[in-house]
């Protein structure tokens, strides 16, 4: 599964996505992507939606993941912004 990601330089980034079904979603940064991975406990922004569009911004620089995990594995869209 590819895991969409934004190298942000510096300042807030802002991600909205756009849910078909309550989900998870979580925006990780690098360390808490690599535990989330391993299988260890993690930190993120975000949580448990039921309604949409889900709108998370971090005032932080480096690769941010963007994790939606809806339990059956549809799709769901999404978009960046500085």
């Amino acid at each position: 599964m590819d895991v969409p990601y934004y190298d942000n330089p510096s300042g807030s980034l802002t991600v909205r996505v756009e849910l078909q079904h309550p989900s998870d979603v979580y925006l990780v940064d690098q360390a808490n992507f690599d535990a989330r991975q391993s299988g260890r406990e993690f930190r993120y922004f975000g949580g448990n939606y039921s309604q949409s569009p889900v709108t998370i911004t971090v005032n932080s620089a480096g690769r941010w993941y963007l994790i939606v995990d809806n339990g059956s594995g549809e799709s769901y869209q999404y978009q960046w912004s500085k």
